[in-house]
């Protein structure tokens, strides 16, 4: 298990400072969930827009789903 460090505001540092050791453990298997979703979905919407620029650069190139197609079934 690895260690990382969240910055909160002062308000929510005291409530959890004061909060049972149960709470702390829930709230952090549930954070974790949501870290762990999100940064999957931010990978995701990374490679759908990098997917998309290679798009429009081979299209502005002249590469065409035609023309990818036609390449991709010619025979060596």
């Amino acid at each position: 298990m690895d260690r990382i460090l969240l910055e909160v505001d002062d308000k929510t540092a005291k409530a959890w400072r004061n909060t049972s050791i149960k709470l702390r453990k829930l709230i952090e298997t549930n954070l974790e969930q949501l870290i762990n979703e999100s940064l999957i979905k931010s990978r995701e919407a990374n490679s759908e827009l990098l997917l998309q620029d290679a798009r429009r650069e081979a299209a502005a190139n002249g590469l065409t789903e035609e023309i990818l197609e036609k390449l991709l079934n010619e025979e060596d």
